[in-house]
Parts: structure tokens; C-alpha cells; sequence
């Protein structure tokens, strides 16, 4: 009995730990879109006055949910960690049902781009983790650890350090994973269409006529159509069922003479430089030579270039006549601009509508003595890192230090089976 109740209490703790691990991992991966969320919430509630702190809080609820994961996977602080745990999942259960019920705003992300919940699918899943935290925490002390008190503190400053450092990485250059229908390798055309047999969209259409005075909803088969007598007054679309949304529905570049010229980039057979910047007036100007080297690159190759923004006229017209540009700016949605690239500016590289490349401002290449065309480059294709190659890799950058305080740790490992030896030893 006692060995099956161990076992229930640690597989409790691994769940936990890993979903804590798993939630504070991908938005350290990708602080900015964090952020964003955050502002998206406090616009909801009307809490502007929060607006210049989305960044930190974003980076601070990762590195507490990753910190709290990871001190629950490897049994630091038991008691401790297993109460805070419990005190998250307390203010954030109800907190989701309250989402969930009010739907301010359209999915929580409480596991950023990598995995999109509904707001009820998340209270559901708080309701879960808190059902594990509650015997986690009243049954800690059989959870096992393989550190001792020494080694726990050193394990604990890490497994609170490395989630810092890993957004402060993803947040200078560019997210390290990348979970949005951007990312480099995607063909943009696939992902804006609708597959054909796909679940469309369903609505119920009522109309409402008036007839002396008095208002009635008909429905589109009993519409008056041929009854003069009575006059159209509005009409309702209440949509009863959801269908399939491309993960791509709003990307639309709008030209200033040409108008409309989506298509006419991502059907380009040659590459395509996009200067992305959801505000010019807030770009990092740190290192604009690198855009302009980019941008005369692209004029001697004869490759399109077009500058991506969501600012007006004259904010485009005072950055062209200071940075003496000939960029050809085009007209984006904002929201849209900061889910192709978490950086401004950026720049992203096309070629057939797929994205081969995506820099940060400070990553992108000096093409001041490039001389050969980019298919002779090593930016010309696609070159990426798997997601399993680069989950290895950060993998064992989190493990190394542990396995060094491992070595350090000379006591007895499992301290709960010592602690049931113990107490076994002092009833004889």
C-alpha cells in the first residue's frame, strides 16, 4: 500500500512539473508574444496603466512556472514548491473560469503559439493540474529528490536562472522555436487556403420586417419578399457552427498606387526582401546600415524589396527622408506584422512565397562586400535547426549544471526511502 501511494504521489508530481515545465518553456521561447498577450488582457480589462510592464511580467511568469516545474520534477524544497504550486493553480483556476465564462479575451495563452487552448479548454485543464497539486503538496514528503540541502539551493538558482536567460536569448535575437504558420520553411499560399472538403462555416439568418408598427423575425424561406405592405428593417447572422480557419486568414499587403499586391509577392519566382516593422516610429535604429546594405543588395540583384508597417504616411515619408530610402512601404495589419517576426525591424527573405529566412534587426547579414547572387549563398535556401535538434541542445545546456551538482551531493539520495527506513528502524 505504501509503495503504490508513492508511486501515485510522484507520477502526480511528474505530471505537474512537466506541464509547469512545459507552460514556462515555450513563453520564455518567445517573451514577446507573451507580452503581446498580456497587452491583449489589459486592454480587455482596461488596465493601460500596466501597459509598460507586459514585457516583464512575461518573463516573469516563465521563469516561475519553469522554476516551479523543474523544482517539482527534481524534488528541491518539497514542501515549499509543492505549496507554491498549489497557490498558483488556487488564484489561476478560478481566474480561468471567470476567462472562460467572459471570454474578454479569445484563448489564454497559457502555452503561447505552441498549443492553442480555448479559454474553457484551459479551465478544464487548471482543474486537472489542481486536482494533482492538492495530494502533491499534503503528501510531499514522499516525493523523492536526488539532491541534498546543499545541492537543492545551488539546483533551485539555476532552475530559476536558466528560464531568465533563455528569454533574455529569444527576446535580443528571435525566438529559438518557432510556433507560428511563419516560421522559416512554410509555404505562405498553403497555409492561407481553405483544403477543399473543410468544414465551413454555418449560419442562421434572420430578418426582421416591419408592418404597422410592429416589428417581426422571419427566417430566409418565410422573408415577405413579395409583401409591399411590409418594410425590411435589419438583418442577423448568428453563426451556429464553427469552420476551418486557415492558420493564415489576415495577411493582406496593401500597396499605396498598386493596391493590393498579396499575391503578386508570394507568387514571385525570385527572392523577395520584406523590411518588417509593425511601428516604424518605435524601431531600433541600432543597426539600420545592415537594412540599407540589404536594401541596396537587393536593387543591384534586382530583387523586390518592400517595407511591411502599420504607421502612417508621414511616419513613412520622415523615415525615407532621413534614412534617404527608396523602400516601397506598404500597409499591414499590426497584429499580423508582429506575428511574422518577433522583432522591429525585421527582415524576412521569400522566394515562391516560402520563407527561407528571418532576421532580428542585430542578426541581419552585412551585404556590403557580397558580391554573388543569393543562390549562391548560404542564405539563398532554407537552413534551419529541427525542433527536436534545438530541444536536445537546450536540453543539455539545463542539464549540465545539474549533473555537476549531483556530483557534489554526498548523502543519501532518496531521501524519502531513508526517512521510511528511519521511522521503520525506531517501531522495532
Amino acid at each position: 500500500m505504501e509503495k503504490a501511494k508513492t508511486i501515485l504521489i510522484n507520477i502526480a508530481r511528474f505530471i505537474l512539473g512537466g506541464c509547469f515545465v512545459f507552460s514556462g518553456f515555450v513563453k520564455a521561447v518567445d517573451p514577446l508574444g507573451s507580452a503581446y498577450k498580456f497587452a491583449d488582457y489589459f486592454e480587455a480589462f482596461n488596465w493601460s496603466f500596466l501597459s509598460d510592464l507586459t514585457l516583464l511580467m512575461a518573463v516573469g511568469l516563465a521563469a516561475i512556472e519553469f522554476f516551479l516545474g523543474a523544482a517539482l520534477l527534481l524534488g528541491i524544497w518539497r514542501k515549499p514548491i509543492s505549496l507554491l504550486a498549489l497557490l498558483f493553480m488556487l488564484f489561476m483556476t478560478p481566474f480561468t473560469l471567470y476567462l472562460a465564462i467572459n471570454n474578454p479575451v479569445s484563448d489564454c495563452g497559457c502555452f503561447g503559439d505552441a498549443l492553442i487552448l480555448s479559454n474553457w479548454q484551459t479551465f478544464y485543464k487548471n482543474i486537472v493540474l489542481l486536482s494533482l497539486a492538492v495530494p502533491v503538496y499534503l503528501w510531499h514528503d514522499w516525493s523523492f529528490t536526488i539532491f541534498g540541502q546543499r545541492t537543492s539551493r545551488f539546483s533551485a538558482y539555476w532552475c530559476l536562472l536558466f528560464p531568465l536567460l533563455l528569454s533574455g536569448y529569444s527576446y535580443r535575437y528571435l525566438p529559438i522555436l518557432d510556433f507560428r504558420p511563419y516560421q522559416i520553411g512554410n509555404k505562405l499560399v498553403d497555409l492561407m487556403s481553405v483544403p477543399e472538403g473543410a468544414p465551413r462555416d454555418s449560419f442562421n439568418t434572420r430578418f426582421i420586417y416591419e408592418k404597422n408598427g410592429v416589428k417581426k423575425e422571419f427566417s430566409v424561406d418565410e422573408a415577405p419578399l413579395d409583401k409591399p405592405e411590409w418594410k425590411y428593417v435589419d438583418r442577423i447572422d448568428k453563426q451556429i457552427k464553427k469552420g476551418y480557419t486557415p492558420p493564415i486568414h489576415d495577411f493582406v499587403i496593401e500597396h499605396p498606387t498598386k493596391g493590393v499586391i498579396t499575391d503578386d509577392i508570394l507568387n514571385d519566382t525570385s527572392y523577395t526582401f520584406l523590411l518588417v516593422s509593425s511601428k516604424l516610429e518605435d524601431a531600433n535604429r541600432d543597426k539600420i546600415f545592415l537594412v540599407q546594405n540589404a536594401n541596396a543588395y537587393a536593387k543591384a540583384h534586382n530583387y523586390a524589396i518592400y517595407g511591411l508597417t502599420n504607421s502612417d504616411n508621414a511616419i513613412i515619408d520622415e523615415w525615407n527622408y532621413e534614412y534617404d530610402s527608396n523602400i516601397e512601404f506598404c500597409s499591414v495589419d499590426d497584429r499580423t506584422l508582429k506575428t511574422m517576426i518577433r522583432s522591429n525591424p525585421g527582415l524576412v527573405l521569400l522566394k515562391n512565397g516560402v520563407v527561407l529566412q528571418k532576421f532580428a534587426f542585430r542578426d541581419i547579414p552585412d551585404f556590403t562586400n557580397v558580391k554573388k547572387p543569393l543562390n549562391e549563398t548560404p542564405w539563398g535556401v532554407v537552413r534551419k535547426l529541427s525542433t527536436l535538434e534545438i530541444l536536445g541542445k537546450v536540453f543539455i545546456l539545463f542539464l549540465i549544471p545539474l549533473i555537476f551538482f549531483y556530483t557534489l551531493h554526498k548523502g543519501y539520495r532518496f531521501h524519502f526511502y531513508n526517512q521510511r527506513k528511519k521511522k521503520n528502524l525506531d517501531n522495532i
